[in-house]
Order: structure tokens, then sequence, then C-alpha cells
């Protein structure tokens, strides 16, 4: 009889064929004194991915779950895939997320991590560092950030990303909480992994363990690879955060809102006119003190150059 998990693994694949062997074995090595699983889903991939994750579940039943579909989700339309695929399968107390362009590389992350949460109560989610790797070789590959292993406010944690997705180890409670809530009826955050951590922040307190145990892949298909053509969506995003949130959040959300107006001035140069005065506007209208500050400090650099 198969022992109730205590760690779920989620994941989201689509096209991996290159990557998702590396991120299973790194879920596999995995030396825990608890059950795990590992619930993955593939969103009709066309390169092969959903046959090696076949192969994987054939040779580890008891713990490879994977989750296949008929028809392309994202082509649909449907976003969210976490909530609305993976998580209400997961039976862990804990859920660790990978997406599989990522991999961890310490066999032992999942237990460093279970064992703190288990004695520290009042912590709702634990992350570690990672190493950001090239795909192309066109970039030296480095440290994800500058970590150290302590808590993390909601402050340091807003002003630069800070957690590596794949590093994320959280309580299940936190998807029964009125801002988990929020954040799945929303339809316009475009990511959920930063959301996810504030809304853990709101949950409890967030630990980091400074070692690094995990690759932040970057690729050609991976979605912060396209960040400069979605800058509007991002900061509608941002916005939509600020709607979720309570007003504490706010001053810390609306820097990030605030730093778009110098994005759309780089737009309007390039001679994107309508998506650079676009990009500006909602940037004032949702956070015009900052706005006016960022532009001023940017002008006032400009003038001394």
């Amino acid at each position: 009889m198969n022992k109730q998990p205590l760690v779920s693994i989620c994941s989201l694949t689509y096209n991996h064929a290159l990557f998702i062997r590396q991120c299973l074995d790194g879920m596999l090595m995995q030396q825990t004194n608890f059950p795990f699983e590992i619930i993955i889903n593939d969103d009709c991939s066309t390169d092969g991915t959903t046959e090696i994750i076949r192969d994987y579940a054939e040779k580890f039943p008891e713990i490879i779950k994977p989750i296949f579909h008929e028809e392309n989700q994202y082509q649909k339309g449907l976003r969210g895939f976490f909530q609305k695929f993976v998580f209400p399968k997961a039976q862990g107390k804990y859920i660790a997320l990978c997406e599989g362009d990522d991999y961890w590389t310490d066999p032992l992350k999942l237990q460093k991590q279970v064992d703190f949460l288990e004695t520290h109560p009042d912590y709702s989610l634990c992350f570690h560092n990672a190493m950001v790797h090239y795909e192309d070789g066109k970039s030296t590959d480095h440290i994800f950030a500058e970590l150290k292993t302590k808590e993390y406010n909601r402050k340091e944690l807003t002003e630069k990303w800070l957690a590596p997705t794949a590093s994320f180890l959280l309580r299940k409670d936190i998807l029964f909480s009125e801002w988990y809530k929020k954040i799945t009826e929303s339809k316009k955050l475009l990511y959920a992994d930063f959301p996810l951590l504030i809304c853990s922040s709101y949950c409890g307190k967030i630990w980091c363990i400074a070692d690094v145990m995990s690759i932040y892949r970057k690729h050609e298909g991976g979605i912060m690879n396209t960040y400069n053509s979605i800058q509007n969506k991002i900061c509608v995003h941002c916005i939509e955060l600020k709607k979720i949130f309570p007003k504490d959040f706010y001053p810390l959300i609306n820097q990030s809102i605030g730093k778009f107006a110098i994005i759309s001035l780089s737009k309007i140069k390039r001679g994107h006119i309508i998506s650079g005065f676009s990009l500006f506007y909602k940037a004032f209208i949702n956070a015009p003190k900052e706005t006016y500050s960022i532009i001023k400090l940017y002008l006032e650099r400009k003038l001394c150059q």
C-alpha cells in the first residue's frame, strides 16, 4: 500500500524534450526520509516530450503521475495550469515547483527545505539559490542572486526577483487562503510564481537557504526570454497585483509599475509610439508619484552624462 506523500512536486512542460530528462532525474534523485510524488502536466508536446514522460511514468508508476491533454490547452486560451490541473491532484503537505526546462542539482534539496518548515511552523515558504544557465552559450552562467540564509521580507522580495521558481517549497495550506483565491480568479496575471510568493508572504514568513540547489535555464522558448515584447502585459500584471493584495503592498508594487515609464521612453525612442505611450499612461495613472520620481531621476542622470 502506497504511503501518503509528504511533498508533491508540481511541474509544467511543453516541448521540453531537450530538457525534461534532466528535470525528472533531478526530482527522482532526491534523498528523503519521506515519500514524495511528481505531478507533471504536459500540454500536448509535439517534440517527443510526451513519450519521454510516459517512459519515466512506466518505470516509476508509484511516484510519477503525469497529466496529458487531448488538445493543447494554451492554444485554447487557457492559463493557470498549476491551479487548474496540477495543484488539485497534489496530496502532499508541501508543494515543490520545478518546470520542465529547469532542474535540481542537490539530492538533499527537498530534505533541507522540509526539515526547516517542519520545525518552523510560522514560515509558509522556503526558497534557495540557483545557477542561471544560458543554453545558447553566448552569456556566462552566474548565480541567480546574492542571497543569505535568512528570513526575507516582502519589501526585499518585491524590489528584486530573488527567488527562483524551481526553488519554491510551500505549505499546501496557502492554496486555501483568501489571497490565493483572488489570484486564481484573476485573468490578467501573466505568470504565477511571483503572485504565489507574495501570497505566501501574507500567510507566513519566508525563509531562504543560500545553497545553490537548482538550475534556472535561459533559452529561446522560456517565457521571460520574451520579456521585451510583452512589457504592456507585464505592467498590467503588476497593476492587477495591486488590486489583489492589501494596501501595505501598494508602495512596493508601485515602484515596479513606475519603472515601466522608463521602458515606455525606450519604446518611443525606437519608434514604437503607440505602445510606448500606452505603457507610459498605464504607469502614470496607476502609480503617478513613483512614475514622476523615476522619470525625474532618469532625466537628471541623462543631463549629467
